[in-house]
């Protein structure tokens, strides 16, 4: 459970990479006076046939010296982790979904998960964020996506084989604290309206994979303002808050004289607010490759 646990927090927001090499990926490149920092957009979870990944994503990793990915992955099999996400994880003693739902909420969840094959019951003891991030896991995973295949993984193994260092925008507290911060009753309209969107996921990740494949940050654009119009403080909380906390880090990188690749959803890296338009607003240019 608590190996489920660690996969389903650090799933959300991203793009899939292609097997070859396009005219464009989500990959940008930022330059400092005397290195380069390669921002990557990723999904968090593949499936074992989308790779080899592009060459132009693995050439940045072949000249970047140090990996950043939004939090460092290896520190999730911690025991300090691994018992903080737990926690995060579970209701408060008294609390139950149903209760936090309510029984027409309840109902209709109820239904929807059903109709995806999953017995919204086993989450009952579940903060209501985390049942909307498990089951969207456990849907992935039927689709053939396999957490340990997913790209930020993929670069972790490989930095760790190469000794390159490793390190995280933020930590897996600064994550688990994103989700405590919303009050149930947006946990609850959070979890139900992605049950509503459940069926429709396969779908999803086809037109994502093809649009990764295309570059097309404009598909992903309009993905995030479509979901994330229906609720603005989900989206600051989720996406631009975190945007902004970023951009003094990776800034910062491009001070030094080693080349950097930082890893993190392509939710971040397009559209309005995004790290790549923050960036240009400080006057640091990204070129999309």
């Amino acid at each position: 459970m608590r190996k489920f646990l660690a996969l389903a927090l650090i799933f959300w927001a991203s793009a899939l990479p292609s097997r070859a090499d396009t005219a464009l990926h989500s990959l940008w490149e930022l330059h400092g006076k005397h290195n380069t920092v390669y921002l990557l957009g990723s999904i968090h979870v593949l499936r074992p046939g989308d790779y080899p990944l592009a060459p132009a994503v693995l050439q940045a990793y072949a000249n970047a010296k140090s990996l950043l990915m939004e939090i460092n992955l290896g520190e999730i099999d911690s025991e300090q982790v691994q018992s903080e996400m737990l926690s995060s994880a579970m209701l408060p003693e008294g609390k139950t979904l149903p209760g936090v739902l309510g029984s027409r909420r309840y109902s209709h969840a109820t239904s929807l998960a059903h109709d995806v094959g999953v017995e919204l019951s086993t989450f009952d003891q579940f903060a209501p964020w985390f049942a909307a991030e498990a089951i969207s896991q456990l849907q992935l995973m039927e689709l053939g996506f396999q957490p340990q295949s997913g790209v930020e993984m993929y670069f972790l193994e490989r930095a760790r084989s190469d000794g390159k260092s490793i390190a995280g925008l933020e930590t897996v507290h600064d994550q688990i604290a994103l989700f405590e911060g919303l009050s149930m009753d947006a946990q609850a309209e959070y979890l139900v309206s992605s049950l509503e969107q459940a069926r429709e996921l396969p779908k999803q990740v086809d037109d994502m994979v093809h649009a990764w494949q295309r570059g097309d940050t404009a598909w992903f654009d309009s993905q995030l303002t479509s979901e994330f119009g229906r609720d603005p403080v989900l989206y600051q909380s989720l996406l631009a808050a975190r945007n902004r906390k970023w951009i003094p880090k990776i800034e910062a990188l491009l001070n030094d004289d080693k080349n950097y690749l930082v890893i993190v959803g392509t939710g971040h890296l397009v559209g309005r607010n995004s790290v790549i338009e923050l960036l240009k607003k400080d006057g640091v240019g990204a070129t999309q490759r």
